[in-house]
Formats: structure tokens, sequence, C-alpha cells
């Protein structure tokens, strides 16, 4: 019986770990309102942390090579949508009552990659790169 259950764990760790494997992630900001939203999508997956631990899950995807539409329904009624284009991440969020509005949405890794470059470039200081880098993983 002990084997079952240690053989059953190890099973149920090993998939859980492997579930969110190729999942990527977005710190987004409205541009006018300096709002902040928190994106997690995958291929088949994915939500939005609105404001801390609210989260909204979207059952349409659309995830090209380019650009992220994802949709969440309530009664056959889109309720909230965004627009992202995955390369500038330029993006639009579509609210049911709200005007549509311009958000920037980027994704962490490529913005430690751009800090790095800029570091290396000599366009930012040790200083000025430490800073920054704190901010981006803070948020």
């Amino acid at each position: 019986m002990k084997k079952i259950f240690l053989i059953l764990s190890i099973f149920i760790i090993i998939n859980h770990n492997n579930a969110y494997a190729n999942l990527e992630s977005f710190s987004c900001e409205n541009l006018i309102t300096k709002n902040k939203a928190f994106i997690v999508y995958g291929k088949n997956f994915a939500k939005e942390e609105m404001s801390p631990n609210i989260w909204l899950f979207f059952q349409k995807i659309k995830l090209d090579k380019d650009n992220l539409n994802i949709s969440s329904i309530d009664d056959e009624k889109t309720i909230r949508e965004w627009q992202i284009d995955l390369q500038t991440g330029k993006a639009t969020l579509i609210p049911m009552f709200d005007p549509s509005s311009n958000w920037l949405c980027l994704n962490t890794e490529k913005q430690l990659m751009v800090l790095n470059d800029l570091y290396k470039s000599g366009a930012l200081s040790g200083y000025e790169f430490e800073k920054a880098k704190k901010k981006l993983l803070n948020n």
C-alpha cells in the first residue's frame, strides 16, 4: 500500500509540474490610467489577474505567431476581450460596458533581455540596470 501511495504521489507531482511548463505571462499597464493587469496564457489556457488574487478566466483563446486574442464569455456574450500583439506588446482591452483602451503588455523575460542589452551597450549604468531590474521583478 505504501508503494502504491508513493508511486501515485510521484506521478501527481510530475504531471502537476508539466501542466504549467508551457505558460507565458505578460505584465500589462494602461497607457493613460496606469492601471495594471497580469496575464498568464498557454495554447489552450488564459487568465488575467485584475487585482491581487482576483482572476478572470478566458474561454476563447486564439494564439498565432504574432497575436494573442482572448475572450471571456458569459451567456454567449463577450464580457472582456484582449487583443495583444506579441511582438510589440501593444494591446487593446475591450470590456463589455466601458470603451476600449490601449495597454502595453510586456513579457518579463523579454524586458530583462532588453535591459541587459542596454547595459552591455553602455546605455545604462550598473546602478540604473539594477534599479530597473528590481522594479521589473517586483511588479
